[in-house]
């Protein structure tokens, strides 16, 4: 973990090794590895580590003071409350200390005086070993959005914030060794960046292979969880479900939405709101350009490549499970509509290897800001720009084993369509390019191509 968040680590490792005492949150997904990339970053070092419970306060209290007896020497002062456990803690020689409390919103809610608790005893640095509060949450939408209020001011104290964010597709291609590139962009598509899932597929099977034995199969990890894919503040699944069913099928427009489920459009919003707040769904505006009148407003569409695999291929056809098996069942719902299916997520792949060039200053100029546009009749799938307005776009072809020149064509008339004035044409291919395309980007420095071999 400590290669795969080398960045993260080093923010980390900046808060350990100032010589003021700190408290810093650290949060993402229950499924990105926060627990091993914790456990990595501890090793060596000096520390405490609590799982905080879902109880009283108090009963926090007895059980991390039953935990401490065993890992204090002998005849250490424990005291009835927080602040006598965290000083005895403390009170342990050492030449710095972390101190983990995972899960921390567990203790939050049931005692309102915890953050200034670690504030006090952290700014009292003459009395105690220096210290690192690490205060942990597997819950990115209680941080983001509940945390502060239930703090109230001492949240602005605290140090800093680190969101362990999912992994990139390059380190999918790393963990995945014996995999071809297109093997690691399907996996991708299905698995998303989070690590947890990463470790269900193995590399020596095919994609087939590690969907049928490691989703739909009852009783696996990744099973389970497209059963209970909502995290505890989402409470009403039916209405989630058929949101997300429909968002699967292709109606990302809220009007399209509605006309599917017959609730309001008040209440489609308010769902979708919600949603967005857990990562589950992102709301997708059309790349700004000259010409508005060509693209779509906005859309909304499932960003969780687990969660849109789940609700397109599985859900819709969950009673079938019972009574064929995982093969036959996959190659009758599943692989049909694979390439397709991926094909979105290759443009992810693609975004993410223009990403790298840029910071690489690898391309002809730097840019700012990227996006799709969305249009009314056809998409341009990236759209780049710098602040002078010099801008890249970009074509990214999945499903075919050859681009062909009509589909550079129509391309070229997408573009058309956005009025746009562009610098550098990318066109990434999972297969080859057709001779007439080839012949094009050998007479036009500007056009470049991108096959699957040399992301």
């Amino acid at each position: 973990m400590i290669q795969e968040r080398s960045v993260e680590y080093e923010y980390l490792r900046d808060f350990y090794n100032r010589e003021e005492n700190q408290i810093l949150v650290l949060y993402g997904n229950r499924y990105n590895g926060a627990k091993e990339f914790v456990r990595d970053f501890l090793e060596g070092l000096d520390h405490f580590y609590y799982l905080a419970r879902q109880c009283s306060a108090q009963e926090q209290v007895n059980q991390w003071k039953g935990e401490l007896k065993e890992e204090l020497p002998k005849g250490t002062v424990l005291g009835d409350d927080l602040e006598g456990l965290l000083s005895a803690m403390l009170n342990q020689k050492c030449v710095k200390r972390v101190i983990v409390i995972d899960e921390f919103q567990n203790i939050v809610r049931s005692n309102p005086d915890f953050i200034e608790t670690l504030l006090r005893i952290a700014a009292d640095k003459w009395n105690n070993q220096p210290v690192l509060f690490l205060l942990v949450s597997e819950n990115s939408f209680w941080v983001e959005n509940q945390m502060v209020e239930k703090l109230g001011s001492s949240a602005y104290d605290i140090a800093g914030l680190l969101k362990l964010n999912e992994l990139k597709f390059l380190e999918i291609v790393r963990h995945f060794k014996n995999y071809e590139l297109t093997d690691c962009v399907e996996a991708y598509s299905i698995l998303g960046g989070f690590k947890e899932f990463w470790e269900e597929f193995s590399d020596e099977k095919t994609i087939p292979e590690n969907v049928c034995d490691s989703i739909l199969k009852k009783g696996t990890l990744l099973y389970e969880h497209g059963l209970n894919i909502y995290p505890e503040e989402l409470r009403e699944p039916a209405v989630y479900n058929t949101l997300l069913s429909a968002l699967s099928s292709g109606r990302e427009k809220l009007n399209d939405i509605y006309k599917y489920t017959g609730f309001s459009r008040a209440k489609i919003s308010v769902y979708l709101k919600n949603l967005i707040a857990q990562g589950i769904v992102r709301k997708v505006n059309s790349y700004d350009t000259a010409c508005r009148e060509n693209a779509q407003k906005g859309i909304y569409r499932i960003s969780d490549p687990f969660t849109e695999f789940w609700f397109k291929f599985v859900f819709p056809h969950l009673s079938r499970l019972g009574d064929l098996s995982s093969e036959a069942f996959y190659q009758k719902y599943i692989a049909p509509e694979l390439l397709k299916y991926t094909a979105r997520y290759f443009i992810e792949v693609c975004s993410e290897y223009l990403e790298l060039m840029n910071r690489m200053g690898r391309l002809s100029f730097r840019y700012t800001k990227k996006g799709s546009w969305i249009g009314k009749v056809g998409n341009i799938d990236i759209i780049a720009q710098d602040e002078e307005g010099q801008t890249l776009v970009a074509m990214c072809s999945y499903e075919k084993e050859q681009m062909s020149y009509e589909d550079y064509e129509w391309f070229m008339f997408c573009v058309k369509q956005a009025k746009l004035t562009v610098n550098d044409y990318f066109l990434f291919s999972a297969g080859t390019f057709d001779e007439q395309i080839i012949e094009e980007a050998a007479a036009n420095e500007n056009i470049y191509l991108i096959d699957a071999l040399k992301l």
